[in-house]
């Protein structure tokens, strides 16, 4: 009996050592915000949902090894979360959930039809679809003749290094909203911005395509984890949006 008093008042020490150590990283959330905390301590806290009395910092800091980053540990797999010591099913579940109800939310935010004048909000409202994104995905971005967003639709999928850019969903998309103009964006999960060989050709074709359609293709972003390209706004590549044949300097 006695025993079992001492490993229950040990134990309850443990419980409060770390419920204080829990409370002094909320006060620095409600004080700073997320800007203040470096994202071990970011992941400490969330895993306190799924954690109880137990040191989640150390764990965090174990997941951020094994996952390289805090973006890794988010689009981890979750039976690779789990595996990671320390870690618990519903831990595992609610780290796995965050960029998936994120993409919820931006889900959501479509229903008020955001204004996507500039090249910077398309990226800002598209990105999202990308976050735990390991393979390049294709969306076409459909609008009306006033240019109001109309509807974003997938279009296909392909493996880490590239997509296939399906005109017939493309079509579809277009004919089902009746679109008047549309931008395509698809992502390089692994590699920067700049278009393959294998993008400008699809992009040619899928101008050539829509213009049958009476649709107007105004731009083509690759969006990757640092940074996007507009190929619309590259010299280079601008005229495949004009149906203009490339004009070569006496360099090239």
């Amino acid at each position: 009996m006695e025993e079992i008093e001492k490993e229950e008042s040990v134990n309850n020490r443990k419980k409060n050592i770390h419920e204080g150590h829990r409370q002094k990283v909320r006060d620095r959330y409600y004080k700073g915000g997320l800007d203040c905390m470096p994202d071990h301590n970011v992941l400490e806290m969330l895993l306190f949902f799924g954690i109880p009395y137990k040191d989640t910092n150390e764990i965090a800091h174990r997941l951020m090894e094994k996952f390289g980053s805090f973006s890794g540990v988010l689009r981890a797999d979750r039976a690779d979360l789990k595996n990671v010591k320390g870690m618990t099913e519903n831990a595992a579940c609610l780290l796995s959930m965050l960029l998936p109800v994120f993409k919820r939310y931006t889900d959501d935010l479509m229903k008020e039809k955001p204004t996507l004048e500039t090249t910077e909000q398309i990226v800002s409202f598209i990105r999202p679809r990308f976050l735990d994104a390991t393979n390049e995905k294709v969306y076409l971005i459909c609008f009306d003749c006033n240019h109001a967003l109309i509807s974003v639709r997938f279009i296909d999928e392909g493996d880490v290094a590239s997509a296939n850019i399906n005109l017939r969903a493309i079509a579809s998309a277009v004919i089902e909203t009746k679109a008047a103009s549309a931008v395509l964006v698809h992502n390089h999960p692994n590699s920067i911005s700049l278009p393959s060989q294998a993008d400008i050709s699809a992009t040619k074709k899928a101008y050539e395509f829509l213009s049958m359609l009476k649709v107007r293709l105004l731009d083509h972003i690759i969006i990757s984890q640092t940074g996007h390209c507009s190929m619309v706004s590259v010299p280079k590549f601008a005229h495949i949006f004009y149906g203009l044949d490339p004009i070569f300097d006496g360099n090239e």
